[in-house]
């Protein structure tokens, strides 16, 4: 899907247009303009960012960030970013993690974009449940409201790229994207090293 990135499975999808949606987005349009990932959440992509996220294991951030350089051109060809935007974690969250992976990610990214990462335009607000143990709906509802800008006019007419580790219903991410469409951004994409395709 040219807008959520979600892999077609119909035999037929290679007679698709360019411009085809899937059934979800032609529903319910995404507040975000384009959503890629890396690859699916599925094997040593998987293992990997697992291993990152909830083992510390940060040596892991480099070969991801290779990877995740490789694709990027093929994904968002000839887009200038103003910004990178990591998805925050709740300072709570942060604290016993010690670290946020998706601001390691976009660190890793702002050299190759010739863009700054603005880790502190965008913050959690409430801390929610953690998304895996909700169904769709209740992801949304979970973070509905949960982020704010600290500073509106920094995103004024620009376009910036949001990251994170997985993308998994976008329930987080199109929350995020409204929340900096409203302060100001005119178009914002997310990048992300997996997403959870949808059986």
């Amino acid at each position: 899907c040219p807008c959520c990135g979600e892999p077609f499975r119909s035999p037929i999808a290679s007679t698709y247009s360019p411009e085809h949606r899937c059934g979800a987005c032609r529903a319910q349009p995404p507040p975000f303009d384009h959503a890629r990932a890396v690859g699916r959440y599925e094997g040593p992509l998987r293992q990997a960012i697992h291993q990152l996220k909830y083992r510390g294991k940060l040596h892991l951030t480099q070969p991801l960030l290779r990877l995740a350089l490789e694709h990027f051109d093929a994904h968002f060809p000839g887009t200038v970013f103003d910004a990178i935007i990591p998805v925050p974690l709740h300072r709570e969250r942060l604290m016993q993690r010690e670290f946020n992976q998706a601001t390691v990610f976009a660190r890793g990214l702002a050299p190759y974009l010739h863009a700054p990462v603005l880790e502190r335009l965008l913050v959690r607000v409430r801390s929610t449940r953690p998304q895996v143990e909700l169904s769709g709906s209740e992801r949304r509802q979970n973070v509905k409201h949960a982020f704010a800008v600290t500073h509106a006019a920094a995103l004024e007419d620009k376009q910036v790229l949001v990251v994170d580790d997985v993308f998994t219903t976008g329930a987080t991410l199109g929350e995020i994207a409204r929340t900096l469409k409203v302060a100001g951004a005119t178009q914002v994409d997310v990048f992300a090293l997996a997403r959870v395709v949808r059986d």
